[in-house]
């Protein structure tokens, strides 16, 4: 289900979210398992000791939502540590971490997510998770009463008299009527008993069923941020720290480990904002007051109860840097203007045609180029010469002429 916030504001705030450079760096894409339970997984033979991590702020966009939060981190021996508590629907490529407190040199040079089983205790499970179970045991129970109690209907409804077999030189015996009528009244009580617990049994069986799927509906309602089932896979982030601080390797009595203030950033994608308006003012008055409410919907299996929450109208899917505003000099000296990406041509530019040029006009051709239209003079053999009558006119429009009298024009 949705976690719902809602705050009052007077105008929209715009955080622009930007990576720079002291954030942590080497993004892990990988999201195996290595080793398992909360206590940490092994590398190298040492275990790496698991921090949980609290969620400190959130600024929350059109779409999306970026979240930051804080451990406090003793400074580990071989440089590797766990924090726990990221919800697992986080982009992967957006997980950053950085050192905001600690001993001088020391900055995170690798952060990359994991997943990890864990197994809780059946004492740490939410109470509707506990009534559901306890439900749904009630139910088996009673199911297996009923196949238990069917069972007994279906061996007295089996129960027959069955007379003992007669020998060859042995006479026809009597019916005994009495046992007869004591058995079957015997089988009628028992069945009357069991049928009326069968009945008991299914209207129990119903209410347990309707019991269970109540509890269900509502733990599907309920809000995502604590998991409901007893086997979960946690998402952790694994941290590599490296320190430049000098060590006095001989002066073992007394260390203090320093402590690290962390902070990881990464991006959820399931978190929405809507803005709401509301003016409010009072008949005869010149002036009202207009008041902005933001309604803050999420599903991305954190708690945001008492955090730190900012609204941004940024994309966050868009880089929002500011732009640089120029300075201009007065005077004789200014600076160089920026390049505007023209260049001289190349040396020989000139030449490039040259040989074409040498070589001269095209050849005129030796017979007369035609119009399109103009009649063609055939040579023919020396002999009588024919007269060969003109073709008859074409006929002549009224007032306009014929389409395609007027020959083509020239070439």
């Amino acid at each position: 289900m949705n976690d719902q916030h809602s705050s009052d504001q007077h105008q929209p705030q715009d955080h622009s979210t930007t990576t720079g450079s002291d954030i942590g760096s080497d993004i892990g894409n990988t999201a195996g398992g290595t080793g398992g339970g909360t206590g940490g997984g092994t590398a190298g033979g040492s275990t790496v000791p698991t921090v949980p991590s609290v969620l400190d702020s959130v600024v929350v966009h059109a779409s999306g939502a970026v979240c930051r939060r804080r451990a406090r981190v003793a400074l580990p021996p071989d440089g590797r540590v766990r924090l726990t508590g990221l919800p697992g629907r986080l982009d992967e490529r957006s997980l950053r971490a950085r050192v905001l407190s600690g001993p001088a040199g020391t900055a995170v040079t690798g952060a990359r997510l994991e997943a990890v089983a864990e197994l809780r205790d059946p004492s740490e499970l939410p109470e509707l998770r506990l009534r559901l179970d306890a439900a749904r045991e009630h139910e088996s129970t009673l199911r297996e009463r009923l196949r238990l109690v069917l069972a007994a209907v279906a061996e007295t409804t089996a129960l027959r008299a069955v007379p003992p077999a007669r020998r060859r030189d042995e006479p026809l015996r009597r019916t005994p009527a009495d046992a007869w009528l004591e058995l079957a009244d015997f089988v009628d009580e028992r069945l009357e008993r069991l049928h009326g617990r069968a009945e008991l049994l299914t209207r129990d069986i119903e209410l347990a069923e309707h019991e269970t799927e109540l509890l269900a509906d509502r733990i599907a309602r309920a809000t995502t941020a604590d998991p409901q089932e007893a086997i979960t896979t946690a998402t952790t982030a694994l941290l590599t720290l490296t320190t430049s601080a000098p060590t006095d390797a001989t002066d073992t009595t007394d260390t203090i480990t320093p402590e690290l203030d962390i902070e990881l950033e990464y991006t959820v994608q399931a978190a929405r904002w809507v803005p709401s308006y509301r003016l409010s003012y009072r008949q005869g008055d010149d002036s009202g007051r207009l008041l902005l409410r933001a309604s803050v919907a999420q599903q991305t299996d954190e708690d945001w109860t008492g955090v730190c929450l900012a609204l941004s109208t940024a994309d966050l899917e868009r880089r929002t840097d500011l732009p640089k505003l120029r300075s201009l000099r007065i005077g004789r000296s200014q600076p160089a203007p920026p390049p505007s990406g023209w260049r001289e041509p190349p040396a020989g530019l000139s030449d490039l045609f040259s040989a074409y040029d040498a070589v001269g006009p095209r050849p005129v051709p030796d017979r007369p180029l035609l119009s399109p239209g103009a009649p063609l003079a055939v040579s023919a053999p020396a002999g009588p010469t024919v007269a060969v009558p003109p073709p008859p006119p074409a006929p002549v429009a009224a007032s306009f002429p014929a389409p395609g009298s007027f020959p083509p024009p020239a070439p």
